[in-house]
């Protein structure tokens, strides 16, 4: 019997889930060696780019669920397996997980312990490896913090970006400052003040493309609490609508740039609980609000936003949404149901409900390691 020549074996393991391949790398060392190499890793993640949910079921436990609009009524969800025991570590037992963000497969995730404490954590559920990052100056439950997690494909690293400001009322947004966290050498760094409103409106995670992190804030501009002496006596709140703008953050030169909002995403009374939500679609930057779907085709060319109109769709405006959209077809999830629309035939094509869990967003499983060293 022939032996199947090396490359033929690669090109068939491109093609596998993630999962089987982590249970492939007790199979030998050779595999092991082949199923470790950053260029095998990079081209799995080009050639099998599998989206699945990232679910709660419980406080103390994740789950993921295939991202297939047209079988998702028919599956089952699976416990994504987090090893939070660390020897070395000297913290109580995590015994709750919130979901800040995800890229290429690597969790970024808040555990909370049975002391109240927090610690915050990278995880791989594919391959169980785990990352504990250092303490900050600040405890996460004393300000309030907008989390973006990417990768910087100039230097090969994996970045955390945290944007703080104190919850108390009396001090101003102006103080609000962005950190980094660098996977490769371990240590937090204050890169600089940000210089916008995260106070009104949702705290959402950054929303990553394109090397740039991207969240939507109030305009410099148009912050309420920069109102000179002279206005200090007319009426602030006799016009509530306001300027958003979407901020976002190279992670390679680590600066901020201003991409502009569709214009029917502005002006929007920030009282009438309707708040633009970004989004990804494949590669394209996109918005969500009022019903209205927004991508932009090149990134960072305001001109290039292109509306799509999605028919027989009604928004609730009292109602949490997060919002996905793939291959014609726009998923909202709500706090208790998700909805499927077919954008093309203008029709309901998919109906779930989610009284029994909490969709927190997407992942990719892949092989990323976290062993930098």
């Amino acid at each position: 019997m022939a032996r199947i020549p090396p490359e033929t074996i690669t090109e068939i393991l491109y093609r596998l889930p993630a999962k089987s391949l982590g249970r492939f790398r007790c199979v030998s060392k050779c595999f092991l060696s082949l199923l470790s190499q950053p260029q095998f890793i990079k081209t799995h993640q080009t050639t099998l780019n599998r989206k699945h949910f990232i679910l709660k079921l419980d406080s103390s436990s994740l789950f993921s669920l295939p991202f297939n609009y047209d079988q998702l009524t028919q599956l089952t969800p699976k416990q994504l397996c987090i090893n939070t025991s660390n020897p070395q570590s000297h913290r109580p037992e995590i015994d709750m997980f919130t979901f800040h963000a995800s890229c290429n497969g690597l969790l970024l995730v808040s555990g909370h312990d049975v002391d109240g404490g927090h610690t915050l954590i990278v995880i791989n559920p594919v391959t169980t490896e785990l990352l504990e990052i250092p303490e900050t100056n600040y405890e996460l439950n004393e300000i309030d913090i907008v989390f973006g997690f990417g990768y910087d494909s100039v230097t090969d690293d994996y970045k955390v970006v945290t944007i703080r400001f104190f919850q108390e009322e009396d001090i101003p947004p102006d103080g609000v400052s962005l950190h980094v966290y660098s996977l490769k050498t371990n240590k937090w760094r204050w890169v600089c003040d940000f210089p916008y409103d995260h106070t009104k409106g949702k705290s959402c995670s950054g929303v990553f493309v394109n090397g740039f992190l991207h969240w939507i804030a109030i305009g410099q501009d148009q912050d309420s609490d920069h109102v000179s002496d002279s206005d200090s006596d007319s009426d602030s709140d006799s016009d509530s609508s306001v300027l958003r703008v979407i901020v976002a953050f190279g992670l390679a030169d680590e600066r901020l740039v201003e991409l502009a909002l569709p214009e029917s995403c502005n002006g929007v009374d920030i009282m009438a609980k309707i708040e633009p939500q970004l989004l990804v679609s494949g590669e394209n930057l996109g918005v969500f609000m009022g019903g209205e779907l927004w991508l932009m085709r090149e990134y960072g060319v305001p001109e290039s936003w292109m509306k799509i109109v999605i028919h027989g769709f009604k928004e609730d405006p009292l109602d949490e949404q997060v919002v996905f959209y793939e291959n014609g077809k726009i998923l909202v999830v709500t706090e208790s149901q998700v909805l499927i629309h077919d954008v093309d035939g203008g029709r309901l094509c998919g109906h779930l409900d989610t009284e029994d869990f909490e969709v927190l967003g997407t992942f990719v499983e892949s092989l990323v390691s976290l062993k930098f060293n």
